[in-house]
């Protein structure tokens, strides 16, 4: 008898309603570990930048920290995972700094070191004690089975299929058919209310996302070599 009750209770506006409440829950916790990462300088410079149709690169990153946060609790990994490194891990996975669409040569490369660009940019603006090696392997191996190496620690784990899944529904949203509209209708003075960090210098950024992270790991991918024929151009 309890187990019926339970499942006649289980109606789609009490799940829609579960639903709400563990993605308010989960926006909480993301404030609560996260807030000086959002308030800076460089997190709110990624509203310059679109990333998937009309989601700015700071709408994804709050959304895959959310969902991250989310995923954790789903699957009883609170008590495993460093929530700060996961909540700054999700945050920082795109803090790369640069409008991937712009046509450049180097943006070829964007899936494959756009991961290692945004760890050492956040370690440049942020320090290594906020981006410890947890927070470091989840920015550059978030990409992975993209790039051939995979997280090392469940906060990566989460962080990457958090990824996928934004990403997905970023994707296949209808609101990307009016990114254009939306894009022409925003000012210059818009834009110039915004920070503006930049990023490591173009080639030479990636070069150095392929070979070097302050000693947290390397890589080799297709990228590399795809690197080496573009500047052999």
């Amino acid at each position: 008898m309890n187990l019926f009750a339970m499942d006649t209770m289980n109606t789609p506006d009490t799940e829609a309603n579960a639903d709400a409440d563990s993605a308010s829950d989960a926006f909480l916790t993301v404030l609560e570990y996260g807030l000086d990462i959002i308030e800076s300088p460089g997190m709110q410079s990624e509203k310059r930048y679109f990333q998937h149709g009309n989601t700015t690169t700071f709408q994804h990153s709050l959304a895959v920290a959310e969902r991250s946060v989310r995923l954790a609790h789903r699957f009883g990994l609170d008590d495993i995972v460093d929530m700060r490194s996961l909540v700054v891990a999700s945050l920082l996975h795109d803090y790369f700094l640069y409008d991937w669409h712009d046509h450049e040569d180097w943006h070829r490369l964007h899936g494959f070191t756009h991961g290692r660009i945004a760890c050492l940019n956040a370690i440049r603006d942020y320090g290594r004690d906020i981006v410890n090696d947890v927070v470091a392997d989840s920015l550059i191996n978030h990409m992975y089975p993209l790039t051939n190496v995979q997280p090392k620690y469940t906060e990566g784990w989460l962080v990457s299929i958090s990824d996928k899944m934004c990403a997905t529904g970023e994707a296949m949203s209808r609101d990307r058919f009016r990114m254009h509209n939306r894009r022409s209708r925003r000012s210059a003075s818009d834009l110039d209310s915004l920070p503006k960090v930049p990023s490591l210098g173009a080639v030479q950024s990636v070069e150095r996302a392929l070979n070097n992270t302050d000693g947290i790991g390397s890589i080799r991918s297709g990228a590399y070599h795809t690197l080496l024929a573009l500047r052999g151009r």
